[in-house]
């Protein structure tokens, strides 16, 4: 079966570490591009590793000769950076972007918190430019939604805040592992044809609120402690934090999308089958303890999140 020709930019957070791991031990031809001071210590496989700083325009276009799909895996604050990929990619031999998303499609009341509004920038410049995209969406990593306190579910301490019908609505989550395998998966073999123009969703585990409450009893053998917001509530939470700087503006959107019954809509049609990629269940995550660490986070967001379960 032939291979694309790979380029990974991001390769040191906590989902493009594993995502860029699974890309570079497919078999594909894969170069492994980083800013200049960085390395790829700690990752494992065979590729080529490539120190450039994208702004330089000239160095960009060298660094991506040979190379068929090149896939961002940035994080949110290097969101931007990415225009500097489609201001090149037309004078390359790349014929595929896949920039860093993550998450799931928003409506314009999620265009309003800004790493939303700066992914649509990048997609919409890339259209603008003609650079053929496939975007990749999980909708929601469990690690985060579940050990957070995210989106209101909190698996240590038992508790969880529902925001409008988030006890009935399906919620979609995916574990790293399933993200990294999908990645690896559709981007090393997969014919160009078939990926571009096309925004891809992933599907791991489909649950609802309620569910999660019935294994957070399972675990801890007592209820878990529930609150309730409406929607309202929740829409003036994203008021706040979009009008005032405050943290959390993304958190509360989710539990929007969810409480509204969006989460799965949000996601679009296009779903990945998952084939040859080992599914956890809610069981696995939460019942027997699976769920895995997300990255540390600062000790205002902690506190922050802690106090939206009232």
């Amino acid at each position: 079966m032939p291979y694309n020709r790979l380029a990974i930019y991001g390769h040191r957070g906590w989902a493009s570490s594993a995502i860029a791991q699974a890309l570079l031990t497919t078999g594909a031809p894969a170069k492994l591009l980083y800013r200049p001071g960085s390395n790829a210590n700690g990752l494992k496989g065979e590729f080529t590793e490539v120190e450039v700083d994208i702004k330089d325009q000239d160095a960009l276009r060298a660094a991506l000769k040979d190379v068929d799909i090149l896939i961002s895996l940035v994080g949110r604050e290097d969101i931007p950076l990415q225009h500097a990929f489609i201001q090149a990619i037309p004078h390359t031999d790349v014929q595929l972007f896949v920039p860093s998303d993550l998450a799931f499609r928003c409506d314009e009341q999620g265009l309003r918190i800004d790493v939303n509004k700066e992914k649509d920038n990048v997609e919409r410049a890339a259209r603008e430019a003609g650079v053929a995209t496939c975007v990749i969406l999980p909708c929601v990593f469990a690690e985060s939604g579940l050990n957070t306190g995210l989106l209101g579910v909190d698996v240590v301490k038992n508790r969880i805040a529902f925001a409008g019908d988030s006890e009935n609505q399906v919620l979609n989550i995916c574990t790293r592992s399933y993200v990294s395998r999908a990645y690896a998966t559709l981007l090393s073999t997969t014919p160009l044809p078939h990926l571009k123009t096309r925004t891809i969703a992933l599907s791991e585990i489909h649950t609802t609120g309620a569910e999660i409450a019935t294994a957070l009893q399972k675990k801890h053998g007592v209820p878990p402690k529930i609150f309730h917001h409406s929607l309202a509530e929740v829409d003036r939470q994203i008021d706040e934090c979009v009008n005032f700087g405050k943290p959390l503006g993304l958190g509360w959107y989710c539990r929007r999308r969810w409480g509204a019954g969006e989460c799965v809509g949000a996601l679009g049609g296009d779903v990945w089958d998952g084939a040859g990629v080992e599914k956890r269940t809610l069981e696995d995550l939460i019942v027997k303890g699976e769920l895995g660490g997300y990255r540390e986070l600062p000790g205002f967001v902690l506190e922050a999140l802690d106090k939206t379960f009232y």
